[in-house]
This record gives C-alpha cells, structure tokens and sequence, in this order.
C-alpha cells in the first residue's frame, strides 16, 4: 500500500476563527476584521468556462493511470460507481446525488475527478498539463488554493500502470445493471477507451 503524501490540514483556520468570534463577542467589530486578515479571501470573477467534456476526464485517467496525483490514492470512475450501485444495490448503495446514508463510502472517497492544479480563481488553464486525477476528497480539501499554500507537492505519474480504475470490468457491469442509460455509458466507455456491447 502506497503511503500518502497528502498530510492533514495544516492551517490555521479554526484559531484564526475563534480570535475573530472572541473579538466580536466582545463587541470589537474592527477587531475581529483585523483578525480575520491573515486568511483574507478576496473574490474574484472566475470566467465560466464549459466543463470539461468526458473524453477529457477519460484522457486525463488514464494519462495518470486512474491514481490521485495528490494522496496516490487509486481512484474509479463515477460511471462505474453508479453501475456497482445498480448490480449491488444492496451491498453498495449509489445515489446520484450523494446522499448520506443512501450511499457507499467508497464513492465519497474513491470517485475520480479531475483537477485543475492551479485553480481557474488563480488563472489557472484547462490545458492537460494543468489537469490531474483527484480523489474526491483531495479536490475538496485544496479547493481553490495553491500547492504552495497547502504545502502539497504533484505526484508524479505511477510508471505501473497496472491499476484501470476498475475500467476492464466496465462491459460486465453494464451488461449486469441491464444496459441502463446507453448513450451516457457508451459516451463514458469510449472516453475511457473500453468497450461495451
């Protein structure tokens, strides 16, 4: 098993926090802005580009041998998380909305995604040298922040590529669900450059 390199939050949020609510509580409004500063987050207009498209997600997997470029976490594709859900519904509940309680803890912490190293907030691009698999939890945690302000480093590409994702299974599950939703499946297979008949 692959040690993560991914360390805990590190910030400094909750004090930072808790010295501006003090401060409020106290009545000292200006204060409690001053506190805040050294987390200050100014809002920028972040032009809304269209999304990726699914052979992009596809590419970028599989260029990053379906593994978080973060954590080096092994990660599955959503399409396959869903059809795991619907052949073991019971065993492994999928909710496409992610509800609590209505879905297995494997999809929250194994779902791959793809991300955008420098932040589009920070200028970052939509070119595939500055776009990663991530974990879901990974993309959360860094959000709209820097490495360099997370103290993360890229992982470099696993040179075993032996890990799909669980992609070589794709065809089974699919034909195992009953052929649900075939233009998303067969849009998602062929990004993943599988098969399904």
């Amino acid at each position: 098993m692959t040690p993560l390199s991914v360390p805990p939050p590190e910030d400094d949020y909750p004090e930072v926090l808790e010295r501006a609510l003090s401060a409020l509580a106290a009545g000292d409004l200006a204060s409690a802005n001053a506190q805040l500063e050294p987390i200050a987050y100014a809002r920028t207009s972040v032009t809304k580009s269209r999304g990726l498209r699914r052979r992009d997600h596809g590419r970028v997997f599989r260029r990053d041998h379906f593994h978080c470029r973060y954590c080096g976490g092994r990660v599955i594709p959503i399409p396959v998380m869903e059809l795991l859900g619907a052949v073991f519904c019971e065993r492994f509940p999928y909710h496409p909305n992610w509800k609590g309680g209505e879905t297995h803890p494997a999809v929250l912490s194994r779902t791959a995604v793809v991300d955008h190293v420098v932040p589009a907030s920070l200028g970052g691009s939509a070119d595939d040298g500055n776009l990663v698999t991530a974990c879901w939890p990974c993309n959360a945690r860094k959000a709209d922040l820097s490495l360099a302000r997370l103290g993360w480093e890229l992982l470099p590409i696993p040179a075993d590529g032996a890990w799909d994702g669980l992609t070589g299974f794709y065809n089974d599950l699919w034909q195992h669900a009953g052929c649900p939703k075939p233009n998303l499946h067969h849009d998602w297979a062929s990004a993943l450059s599988v098969e399904i008949t």
